[in-house]
């Protein structure tokens, strides 16, 4: 029987408990830390080692997520997003979305990664945390928040994503966004390489044209409701908050 690459790698997924760890994480450093390695070679290296699921993986990677170049922090929470059964790497990530060294503008897509893997994880300790995101000024990171908010399913972030509704039905929902989360963030790297583009390059869209739809999807998820108005999700979230319970 000949294997695919894909059945291998879930094959190795499955048997690392099982063997010894050292081998690959030596492999990875060499790769990665070795003298001239460019960003393609970091970046293999982190996919290399993000196959095997294991804490010791997790404890390798962990600190690139702050300290790395912003590519390689985006490809180390994209690997996490598949460690389901890992609770390290959700805590890691959450404790990267948290950290200084991605606040800033230029790591807003490392903070959009983190939360969409998070929201892949249904990881509910970080609850609170993209409840807060989901109003965030940059609004690639807003929508992440309102993505991860209907996959996680908590009702901390009903109030919040209402009252995202209501700010893009007003003016502010008029502006235009950039169609690349990556616009503007990255010098001399290919936005393609880390974000699929869209091919029929559209025009760019509003706010309210980028962010409606997320945020009524993830409302009736957590609900069960199918208003589309914020009103109307403000009129009956205030009769239903006190005694709420989310639908399975």
């Amino acid at each position: 029987m000949t294997l695919t690459a894909g059945a291998l790698i879930g094959l190795l997924a499955l048997v690392q408990d099982a063997k010894d760890l050292q081998p690959v994480i030596l492999k990875f450093t060499q790769d990665y830390y070795k003298s001239g390695a460019d960003l393609d070679d970091k970046i293999s290296a982190v996919n290399y080692l993000g196959q095997y699921r294991h804490e010791k993986v997790v404890r390798v990677l962990s600190p690139l997520l702050c300290e790395a170049t912003i590519p390689v922090r985006i490809m180390v929470a994209r690997s996490f997003s598949r460690f389901c059964n890992i609770e390290l790497a959700s805590k890691e990530l959450l404790n990267g979305l948290h950290a200084q060294a991605n606040s800033g503008k230029k790591q807003m897509s490392v903070r959009i990664e983190i939360l969409r893997a998070l929201g892949d994880l249904k990881y509910k300790p970080a609850a609170a945390s993209i409840a807060r995101f989901v109003e965030d000024k940059e609004v690639w990171v807003a929508k992440a928040a309102i993505d991860a908010s209907g996959k996680v399913k908590f009702a901390e972030a009903i109030a919040p994503l209402i009252k995202a509704l209501q700010r893009i039905e007003g003016k502010e929902g008029d502006a235009e966004i950039s169609v690349d989360p990556l616009d503007g963030v990255l010098e001399g790297v290919d936005a393609g390489s880390l974000f699929k583009r869209d091919p029929r390059e559209p025009k760019r869209p509003s706010v309210r044209e980028m962010l409606r739809d997320p945020i009524l999807g993830s409302l009736r998820k957590l609900t069960g409701q199918s208003y589309t108005a914020a009103k109307d999700w403000d009129t009956w979230w205030q009769k239903n908050r006190s005694g709420f319970k989310r639908p399975d």
